[in-house]
């Protein structure tokens, strides 16, 4: 009576407390980092700072973030060199021509990857991925980030698959608990990217108080009291009951993709609005006892969700000689990053420039050897680039 009554005021369940100190405890270390079927015949790479920017080519800006946000990503370019999407046993027509397209990308981004492993321009371009990816990609209107990273994640196999499952996917458990009886009951989702709400404009301005990604992340997996609304079907009690819900990360990634929703339809508009609130990116940030470090960000800069333009700002995901050090990707250019948009104040110039896609590696998952560039596929893209000289 005294746990339905405790139930019924609205408390969190007691075992649950604090999600870092014991929900931590149920928390699988991310998955070892598999090298792979190792290429014998290979030419090795050192990973570099970042050096090599990417041709804008009809408001490709969106894709050119997130390729660089993937070349910065060690493990990503160590082992998709060699791996192979495998097509599902008992495919639909629909699964294999998934699977015809996935093979495609998967050669798209190897010799992607290769390219800027191997050139000696101060930039490249993204145009052999553009001619075959859909119409919509080369369309000229500009796309939404997180729906191309989504998109090519995919077309990777996703997290049935080794390289997303080895390089992004984590998983989590979906939590309601009835307010009567106390049942829980659990619903397990695999994710490669994790979205985050950020709130509005105004209610920073009420609050004096600008969130932070580790305070959004927690927010996220916070407890919270169902309205009475919103009851929930109980197995137990054979009804619907208001419930708590929660979310735990039992299985962290390795690498963590953090998408900041800050686009929202207006009713009123009768269209897209961003959400300019200023956000704190922590350097750190802690699942349990893991901790990640930020290597990578993606900004929008623009009014609205409908213009603008997307740049990024980060450095390789793991530390090297020269390699901390930020760098402002916007296509073809690099130059020092301002960090002051990170930190959550920023200038009257940088106002419309709002961090979007977070990345930040586990600093418990191990080192990433040298990358292995098959020996064709490095010598193909030499000469490519070599030919440059001539043109």
């Amino acid at each position: 009576q005294q746990q339905q009554q405790q139930h019924q005021q609205g408390g969190p369940p007691q075992h649950h407390g604090d999600y870092h100190q014991q929900g931590a405890m149920q928390l699988q270390k991310p998955p070892p980092l598999d090298p792979g079927p190792l290429t014998p015949d290979a030419v090795e790479f050192q990973f570099e700072p970042p050096r090599v920017g990417l041709q804008n080519t009809n408001n490709t800006c969106y894709m050119n973030t997130f390729i660089q946000s993937l070349f910065m990503t060690n493990h990503f370019v160590y082992r998709i060199m060699n791996f192979r999407l495998h097509l599902k046993k008992n495919a639909s027509k629909v699964d294999k021509e998934d699977y015809e397209f996935g093979v495609k990308v998967v050669e798209l981004l190897q010799r992607q990857m290769s390219r800027m492993a191997v050139t000696k321009y101060k930039h490249t371009d993204i145009a052999e991925i553009l001619n075959a990816f859909p119409a919509e990609y080369r369309s000229g209107q500009q796309q939404d980030v997180t729906e191309t990273i989504r998109f090519v994640f995919d077309k990777l196999g996703g997290f049935e698959q080794p390289l997303i499952r080895e390089v992004f996917a984590g998983e989590l458990k979906e939590q309601l608990q009835c307010q009567v009886c106390g049942t829980i009951k659990s619903r397990p989702e695999t994710f490669s990217d994790l979205v985050l709400s950020v709130p509005k404009v105004a209610e920073v301005e009420r609050s004096g108080i600008i969130p932070t990604a580790q305070a959004l992340l927690d927010q996220r997996l916070m407890y919270e009291l169902m309205d009475e609304s919103e009851p929930v079907f109980c197995e137990t009690c054979q009804c619907k009951q208001r419930a708590g819900k929660w979310c735990e990360i039992v299985s962290p990634p390795a690498h963590i993709c953090i998408c900041l929703n800050r686009f929202s339809f207006d009713m009123q508009a009768m269209d897209m609005v961003k959400e300019k609130t200023p956000v704190q990116v922590d350097g750190t940030v802690q699942i349990g006892p893991f901790t990640y470090a930020l290597y990578f960000v993606i900004v929008h800069t623009g009014k609205d969700a409908t213009s603008g333009h997307y740049y990024a700002i980060g450095h390789r995901s793991e530390e090297g000689p020269s390699q901390g050090e930020w760098v402002q990707m916007d296509d073809s250019q690099l130059k020092p990053a301002d960090m002051s948009i990170l930190q959550g104040q920023v200038s009257e110039k940088l106002k419309d420039d709002t961090p979007y896609v977070l990345f930040y590696r586990c600093l418990q998952a191990p080192q990433t050897p040298c990358i292995r560039v098959p020996k064709q596929l490095a010598e193909a893209m030499k000469k490519e680039q070599d030919a440059r000289v001539e043109s």
